[in-house]
């Protein structure tokens, strides 16, 4: 489903006008393949590349060596038309879904844009049942992102991604803002969610240890 060949990121800088620019070097010769229902988990501290690298594999931003294959097509060649269509099938969920949110909408049309982007019909019952096993009150469809907790973010983001039936699900430090007790719960449930519909995860974190019950290929940065 996805290979990734000879991957790199640098980013040209200058510290002065005068000076010629140098290359800060982000990641180098990343290589991994993954089959449709596989993990990845790429692990590193912060600032070692590994949200770069997601937003590569999602194509919110460009490699500066290699490429990354989906389906045997290189996603950065592809049209922007063909990039949006594949944008259902991978789903990135942000590490601050409070900062990735717009303020100024309430969840309910938060969820309603991302329907709406694909041409999907609203299911409430799936909504609904999405809240109930991530226990979180009807009510907060009414409100609006600065309005919850960065848990309750976390959660809304996951939702408005699974409710598009992914095929590739990236999860940016998915339990960096739950407790001990949620995180497990939310884990849980994608382990068995991943074995109904067969999809792949991308698990970047740096606290492996909470995800012992999946299996997944490892990358360190």
């Amino acid at each position: 489903m996805l290979e990734v060949r000879h991957l790199a990121k640098f980013y040209e800088i200058k510290k002065h006008w005068y000076l010629k620019k140098e290359k800060y070097l982000v990641f180098k010769d990343i290589n991994f393949s993954l089959e449709q229902g596989e993990n990845l988990m790429i692990l590193g501290q912060s600032g070692s590349g590994k949200s770069t690298l997601a937003r590569i594999l999602c194509f919110l931003e460009n490699p500066s060596e290699g490429e990354v294959l989906y389906q045997k097509s290189n996603l950065h060649l592809l049209s922007k038309e063909k990039q949006r269509l594949l944008r259902k099938e991978i789903q990135y969920c942000f590490q601050d879904q409070k900062m990735a949110l717009n303020p100024y909408k309430k969840i309910k049309d938060l969820i309603q844009d991302g329907l709406e982007n694909f041409h999907l019909k609203k299911d409430n019952d799936l909504i609904f049942d999405f809240f109930d096993k991530f226990h979180l009150k009807r009510q907060i469809l009414e409100q609006k992102p600065y309005e919850l907790s960065g848990g309750e973010a976390s959660r809304i983001g996951l939702i408005r991604a699974l409710i598009l039936k992914p095929k590739l699900l990236i999860l940016d430090e998915i339990t960096s803002m739950l407790d001990i007790k949620n995180s497990k719960k939310i884990l849980g449930f994608l382990k068995n969610y991943q074995q109904k519909n067969n999809l792949s995860y991308v698990f970047i974190t740096h606290q492996k240890e909470i995800f012992n019950q999946f299996k997944y290929k490892k990358i360190q940065l």
